[in-house]
């Protein structure tokens, strides 16, 4: 079992779930419900979350120990994994300090940085310290469509060649999400975005040094590989956070939250549970959190990490400079320097 740390204890850490739950939404709930990997630490500033976090999940982790800094779980716990859950800001901070303390791997919430520099100093130390980087666009792993990404990459539906996506909200803290989907099924070889997108009222000013996170209207990113991916900033038919993947022999509708559906190119509809390919109740950090496990058993990098996590992060940042500049920009972004107040 690999030792798991966890530094933040909001709601994607822990209130998301219950541990009789298996497809608990959070960090806690998906290590819980896992084989592979053990709670053995927590840090958190605030002594109510430690102390609701024990209320909670001390029956389920009686061994766990509570810290209240980052810095003192780090030197006093040997973790093999830590999983970083502050708010968006305090990732380039906290994240410094974790990979100072070498853990054997990190599991970082989105989004990863709030500016792009920020991603490459985290990312190059990281990589000198040969730690990959998970980042937690979590729907990723929903198991359907990880088996819906295996049957679309082996033919099912010929060759992709349209990504559309579907959900609202701030660019790096919440579209995030089906950028990262429509890389699932499309490849992560973007080379160009061009996006619409308006800001809200600021209900607070912002900390020094930040600019505002808009909210996307639509994107469009072309590929490398001739696919096209466009993302809707509002919910489709289906709701959102679920793409429709277009081929040339059928297509296929994917998220988290709707049941696997395809068409083939005569728009008869595919049996998807003769090839295996059904909704689980199976937390979507559990798979994650196993497939970290892999990692460090010898097995492949988990999905979401390092370049992966990167370039979603890139198409983000494009993203936003296309919605001030209003023009199509090339990646990788060559302003690093832009900071976003991303609070994820």
């Amino acid at each position: 079992m690999y030792r798991v740390g966890i530094v933040g204890l909001g709601k994607i850490a822990e209130a998301y779930g219950t541990p009789g739950d298996p497809s608990a939404y959070c960090h806690a709930g998906g290590v819980f419900h896992s084989d592979r990997v053990e709670l053995t630490a927590v840090a958190d500033l605030s002594p109510e979350r430690l102390s609701g976090f024990g209320d909670k999940w001390g029956p389920a982790f009686p061994a766990v120990s509570c810290f209240a800094s980052a810095t003192t779980m780090l030197a006093e716990s040997s973790l093999d994994i830590v999983a970083v859950c502050v708010r968006g800001p305090h990732h380039f901070a906290v994240m410094r300090e974790v990979i100072a303390a070498s853990p054997r791997a990190i599991f970082l919430e989105k989004p990863p940085t709030c500016s792009l520099a920020e991603m490459d100093e985290l990312f190059e130390a990281a990589a000198v310290a040969h730690i990959p980087i998970t980042v937690s666009y979590s729907r990723h792993w929903t198991p359907h469509l990880l088996q819906l990404q295996d049957l679309v990459s082996s033919g099912l539906i010929g060759d992709v060649q349209t990504v559309v996506g579907y959900v609202g909200g701030f660019i790096l803290s919440m579209t995030s999400h089906v950028t990262d989907q429509i890389c699932q099924f499309a490849g992560y070889c973007p080379e160009t975005v061009f996006a619409r997108g308006r800001y809200r009222d600021l209900k607070e000013d912002l900390p020094p040094g930040y600019e505002p996170e808009p909210n996307l209207d639509a994107l469009v990113i072309e590929f490398a590989n001739g696919v096209t991916g466009i993302q809707i900033g509002e919910n489709g038919d289906h709701g959102g956070l679920y793409c429709d993947i277009i081929g040339t022999r059928g297509r296929v509708r994917a998220g988290m939250y709707i049941a696997p559906y395809a068409r083939d190119h005569k728009n008869r509809e595919i049996d998807l549970s003769g090839h295996g390919c059904r909704r689980e109740e199976t937390s979507v950090f559990t798979v994650a959190y196993g497939q970290i496990a892999d990692y460090l058993d010898g097995g492949p990098l988990p999905h979401c990490t390092d370049q992966h996590a990167a370039l979603v992060n890139e198409i983000g940042f494009g993203a936003i400079e296309s919605v001030i500049d209003g023009r199509l920009i090339t990646l990788p972004v060559e302003n690093r320097q832009r900071r976003i107040h991303a609070n994820g």
